[in-house]
């Protein structure tokens, strides 16, 4: 592992935060380009489009890509 140190700022500033692991090992967070997402029952989809439960719904809504940004 490198020490933060010795990296640039700007390369401190993309990479702050994020868990390479969190991705599959993808050494940048992976940018989410689906419209839809899958629900484990009928259930699970209505309480997430009430707003009952966390998770991503719609793209243009939210998704694991905006997430991160966010949360940074």
């Amino acid at each position: 592992m490198h020490d933060d140190k010795t990296k640039g700022f700007s390369t401190r500033a993309i990479h702050h935060g994020y868990d390479p692991m969190s991705a599959d090992g993808a050494l940048t967070p992976p940018l989410h380009l689906t419209s839809t997402f899958a629900f484990e029952t009928a259930e699970q989809g209505g309480a997430r489009f009430a707003g009952e439960a966390p998770g991503h719904i719609y793209t243009r809504i939210s998704n694991p890509t905006t997430e991160l940004l966010e949360q940074r």
